[in-house]
């Protein structure tokens, strides 16, 4: 059982991660509806939020504090991952011509944390910090098909979704797929005619360290162009993980 002091941080990041780009404003309903905790709860996490300028209150309503802004160029620049990661992201973008994202994840979730947007007029628009399911999308579906902790994640977060005949098996032989290839592609798994291509970046030990992805509309990105930008997503990946040492030079990671 964790102690009370972890118990409590754990449930103001609860709180905390309740706040997104589409609702950077809650209510105190709001939140204990996304969060399920009491109302004593979220009164006193909210308060102690407020005291420490995490939270900001504007009329009925709160906000993200800028003080959490404070730890963002720390985070960025203690980051061995994205201190390599960017050039190559950009290079993906330039060379597939989709917007070009690095996903790391969070329990059942994935999180953006290095963008770059396609040059094209139609284009897949994400931006650092958005949160996604990881069963939705190939970066999601490269966690899963790599790491049995995520995989287990995703299925717990959502059952009723593999609960019909045939889901699970289903999604089953999608894992299998991705695994054989090394890459997955999925078709409007978020959005109609958003598709996605993506590959595991391999740490140490083998398990994904985040995922490399372009995603692009269905009318540029079918499954055609999948197959042959799959090896290039692949190839990126793996550069930047023998950049950061997971990967010996020369030599072919497990994922």
């Amino acid at each position: 059982m964790a102690e009370p002091g972890v118990r409590v941080l754990g449930r103001a990041c609860d709180v905390l991660d309740c706040f997104t780009e589409k609702a950077p404003r809650l209510g105190v309903a709001d939140i204990r509806s996304r969060t399920g905790l009491p109302a004593t709860t979220v009164a006193r996490i909210v308060s102690t939020l407020l005291r420490e300028g995490l939270l900001v209150r504007e009329g009925d309503a709160y906000r993200v504090g800028l003080r959490v802004l404070v730890w963002s160029a720390p985070a960025r620049s203690g980051s061995s991952l994205l201190g390599v990661a960017r050039p190559f992201v950009e290079q993906l973008r330039d060379v597939t011509g989709e917007s070009t994202g690095l996903y790391v994840r969070q329990g059942a979730t994935r999180v953006l944390v290095e963008a770059a947007s396609s040059y094209h007029s139609v284009i897949y628009r994400g931006y650092v910090g958005q949160v996604l399911p990881l069963d939705a999308g190939a970066a999601g579906k490269c966690f899963m098909a790599f790491d049995e902790d995520a995989l287990g994640a995703a299925v717990d977060s959502g059952p009723e979704r593999y609960a019909a005949a045939g889901a699970r098996e289903e999604l089953d032989r999608q894992m299998e797929e991705v695994r054989e290839l090394g890459w997955a592609f999925t078709e409007s798994e978020r959005e109609v005619g958003l598709n996605s291509v993506a590959a595991p970046v391999p740490g140490f030990g083998g398990l994904p360290e985040a995922a490399l992805a372009i995603g692009g509309p269905s009318i540029r990105l079918d499954r055609a162009q999948a197959e042959r930008v799959g090896p290039i997503v692949v190839a990126t990946a793996r550069a930047i993980a023998t950049r950061m040492g997971h990967i010996p030079a020369g030599e072919h990671a497990d994922v």
